[in-house]
Parts: C-alpha cells; sequence; structure tokens
C-alpha cells in the first residue's frame, strides 16, 4: 500500500511538471478597465463621455477573440478538455476527454462488478451460515475452554430482528459490512457453517455441538466465500483508486486549459503550448493502468 501510494505521489509530480513544462504566463492575468474618461480639454468643454456599456471582447494579435482563462478553468474543472477546446487545442482536449471517459468507463464496471459479487457472497452468508448456531456453540464450555475468542459478532443484537425480516434493522451499514467480511475471515466464525467437517477424518460434523476446536474443523462453503469476499474487495479498490483518477484530470485539466488560454492570449508560441501532448498522453495511459490494476 505504500509503494502505491509513493509510486502515485511520483506520478502526480511528473503529471504537474509535465503539464506545465515551458515558460508560459499566470492563469489568471489582471483584468484591466476598458473604459477610458477624456479629462475636460484645457479651457472648454471638449470632453468625451465615458462609455458606460459592456465593453467589446479583447482581441489577441492574430485578430481572433482572447479566450477568458477562468472560463477555460472553470470548462474543464467541470468537464476535462471542454476549457482546451475552448482555448483552441483540440488535441488536449481529446486527450484529457478521452482519458475521462475511460477512467469513468472502468469506474462503473469496476464498482458494479464489485457490489454484484458483494451480493452474492452476502446470499451464500444468508443460506449457509446460521448465526443462532454459532452463538449457541460459542456459549458451550468446550468452545469456550477450548478456543480463543477476539472478535464479537457486529450487529449482534439485531439477530432477533433479522432472523424475522432478513435486515438488520437499525444496526449500521459500517457494521453489517464487518458482519460480512469476518464470517469468512476468522477461524471462529466457522462453527456457523453447514457443511462442516473435521480436517483430521474427513467426517461431516452433524451439529455444532460436536466442535471441539475450530482448528480442526473445515468448511469448502467458507473458504469459496473467502475468495469471493476478497474479489469484491479488489473491484471495489480498483474503484476508489480510479476516482482518484478522475479527481486528479479534473484538477490538473483545469488548470492546464487556463495556462492555454493565457498562452494564446499573449501569443506564447502554439508549438510551446502543444509539445506537453506528447508527454500527457503516454503518462496518463501509464498512470490509468497503474491505477486499475
Amino acid at each position: 500500500m505504500r509503494f502505491r501510494m509513493g509510486l502515485t505521489v511520483l506520478l502526480c509530480a511528473a503529471l504537474v511538471q509535465g503539464a506545465f513544462a515551458g515558460e508560459l504566463p499566470s492563469i489568471f492575468g489582471e483584468q484591466q478597465e476598458q473604459m477610458q474618461v477624456w479629462p475636460l480639454a484645457a479651457g472648454g468643454d471638449d470632453w468625451e463621455e465615458p462609455s458606460l456599456g459592456v465593453a467589446e471582447e479583447p482581441m489577441t494579435e492574430y485578430g481572433k477573440p482572447e479566450k477568458s482563462p477562468r472560463r477555460a478553468f472553470l470548462f474543464s474543472l467541470l468537464l476535462p478538455g471542454a476549457g482546451e477546446f475552448y482555448a483552441g487545442s483540440k488535441k488536449k482536449a481529446a486527450i484529457f476527454f478521452g482519458l475521462e471517459a475511460v477512467a469513468a468507463g472502468l469506474y462503473f464496471s469496476s464498482n458494479s462488478k464489485g457490489n454484484d459479487v458483494e451480493d452474492e457472497f452476502r446470499a451464500v452468508a444468508d443460506e449457509h451460515w446460521d448465526v443462532e448456531a454459532y452463538l449457541a456453540w460459542r456459549s458451550t464450555t468446550r468452545a469456550i475452554r477450548n478456543n480463543s475468542f477476539t472478535h464479537a459478532l457486529p450487529c449482534s443484537s439485531y439477530v432477533e430482528t433479522y432472523l424475522e425480516t432478513g435486515e438488520f434493522g437499525g444496526c449500521s451499514s459500517s457494521e453489517v459490512q464487518q458482519y460480512y467480511e469476518l464470517l469468512g475471515k476468522y477461524d471462529q466464525f466457522v462453527a456457523g457453517w453447514d457443511d462442516l467437517k473435521d480436517e483430521r477424518t474427513g467426517n461431516a460434523i452433524a451439529a455444532y455441538t460436536e466442535i471441539d476446536s475450530v482448528e480442526n474443523v473445515v468448511s469448502e462453503l467458507r473458504l469459496d466465500y473467502e475468495v469471493q469476499r476478497d474479489d469484491s474487495n479488489q473491484y471495489l479498490k480498483r474503484a476508489t483508486n480510479i476516482a482518484g483518477l478522475l479527481l486528479v484530470n479534473h484538477v490538473i485539466s483545469a488548470i492546464d486549459a487556463a495556462r492555454t488560454a493565457r498562452g494564446r492570449a499573449q501569443g506564447v508560441d502554439p508549438a510551446t503550448l502543444e509539445r506537453r501532448t506528447r508527454f500527457l498522453f503516454p503518462l496518463y495511459i501509464i498512470w490509468a493502468l497503474f491505477l486499475a490494476i
């Protein structure tokens, strides 16, 4: 995890450096008043009334309207690439928007798969794990004497409601998640599964009262359940990583769009503004693949 976080920080730094490469002006320059008032001519009434209307849009030296860096910033903050397109940099607009589209697709796909697998393994637990059997076994003298319990069962005070309605009622969503997480994670909860076998003999265990130590009991359902739970967590973790990529894409695109608009207004060589494209595209692809793994 620390390696992934460290590499992400380095990639962010490289993205920012690549996005802001070149001698470009600041994002927002000071806007000057577009109103001129001519003073009274000495000794007469020869003066010009100031203009109170909306000022004409500033023009670049190429005779084209100057694009507002603020508008470019806001456009790309809302939709990456929109500000670049507004500023006239269509190639970079395609890169930022393309990454947004791909990352959004990966996010929804991973999040949907994670939730679907979660629903599946929860259904397995509801069908094959008996909470009453587990709680009854845990209270027996044999269980207390031969087993070390370190984790309480989440939502245990809502068990009766759950058995009657299939819902935990007032138990928080985080506690419900922990309830299903722990069933496959720790050996102490093996007693509730309905396909128990004695690991030493391979014989089926007919009732929880026959369980001496959970270390000598195995459940294939529980092992498969744990695999499904891990798969769901991997999908959801991937979705979280991609969400971070989407946020960074919005911010970098917004800053880049504002600088591009300001650069074009001040006559910066278009080649200087566009050359970052060759750097951004492969780096973004590498980062997207890194987060999607």
